[in-house]
């Protein structure tokens, strides 16, 4: 059986197939294709027909529509072949955007002077901060660790983003902020916020690389999949 543009509504809300299959476990992917028979009704899209249909019209808000449109632009620009920081660059043009925020990790201030200085070349004013600027201390916010290991204790993502939001930033760039780091950095930011480097020492920042490189990927599947 195969869900067909006719009969969307016989479908809305939860499918009643309990067994339809998430994206993480397709290995069909008809939505690349568009579906040309209709939604398979072992396709996880069944269980959330609602969602599909009640979102769509959020993209026509002007909010979301200049995000999406700058978005598409740069996806049809040479796509394959511009680097993440030549995307962010362009996608800010697109927008045009005159302020944006870059957020670092400290192991990545050389990173981080780069990027600035290839956001002002483009003509951009640029705010950016280091996660360990005022160098506050954990017991400072009220947070008491019994650890005499400190790292990760002293960054201060809440500030680096209320740094931006009263420097009037965009858009916020993060540049290898912390697991959870980012999070809180996100939850604060007064403007949208995109990742340009995600933080992964093993790797180099790369953090795809475990799931090509063999031992890296048998080595987590080890780990996390015994069964």
């Amino acid at each position: 059986m195969r869900v067909t543009k006719g009969s969307i509504e016989e479908v809305a809300g939860v499918a009643k197939d309990k067994n339809s299959i998430m994206c993480g476990s397709c290995t069909k992917f008809e939505c690349k294709i568009n579906y040309p028979e209709g939604i398979p009704a072992w396709c996880a899209a069944t269980s959330f027909r609602a969602a599909l249909e009640s979102t769509k019209q959020e993209y026509a808000t002007p909010n979301n529509l200049e995000i999406y449109r700058a978005a598409a632009k740069v996806i049809q620009s040479d796509y394959g072949k511009w680097t993440r920081i030549k995307e962010a660059i362009e996608f800010a043009k697109e927008l045009k955007l005159e302020k944006i925020g870059l957020a670092s990790c400290v192991a990545l201030l050389s990173e981080l002077g780069l990027v600035a200085k290839l956001f002002t070349g483009a003509g951009f004013e640029v705010v950016s901060s280091a996660c360990q600027i005022g160098k506050v201390s954990p017991e400072e916010r009220g947070v008491a660790f019994d650890s005499t290991d400190h790292r990760g204790l002293t960054c201060n993502p809440i500030a680096q983003a209320e740094i931006c939001n009263q420097a009037g930033t965009q858009l916020n760039f993060l540049l290898g902020l912390c697991l959870g780091h980012d999070i809180l950095f996100t939850r604060r930011s007064q403007a949208p916020v995109s990742t340009l480097i995600v933080k992964d020492r093993v790797t180099g920042h790369n953090p795809a690389a475990a799931l090509y490189a063999d031992p890296l990927r048998q080595s987590l599947f080890k780990t996390y999949c015994k069964k």
